[in-house]
């Protein structure tokens, strides 16, 4: 992998929630220092291979979310890396993918990872 990343100026990589009705962004609840109830949207935490999170400087880019869509079916939503700093990926682990609802049925599908 090493040999990979000292080669490559570039890498990208394509991740596939497959979903029974629970969105892969999700909504929770917190409390705010005055003590009133807000609500936050929960992204899933993207772990690149250099143990360093996928954060707003670096996002995913959501290509198609119909996981938001809870009509019984399967769904997907797509997220799609590229990074100038092929050392981040390939995506190692995802944090806070968790289902909210009983019974719930999920899949994640990783892509390859296309170093340039």
């Amino acid at each position: 992998m090493k040999f990979l990343h000292l080669l490559s100026s570039e890498a990208s990589q394509s991740i596939t929630f497959h979903c029974l009705g629970d969105p892969a962004y999700k909504t929770k609840d917190k409390f705010s220092s005055s003590g009133s109830m807000q609500r936050e949207d929960a992204k899933p935490r993207f772990i690149g291979w250099n143990k360093h999170a996928f954060n707003t400087l670096l996002e995913p880019h959501l290509i198609q979310d119909e996981c938001k869509i809870q009509d019984g079916s399967w769904h997907q939503s797509h997220f799609f890396f590229h990074t100038q700093d092929s050392r981040q990926l390939p995506i190692i682990d995802i944090q806070e993918f968790s289902s909210s609802l009983l019974n719930h049925q999920q899949h994640l599908e990783t892509g390859p990872v296309c170093f340039l």
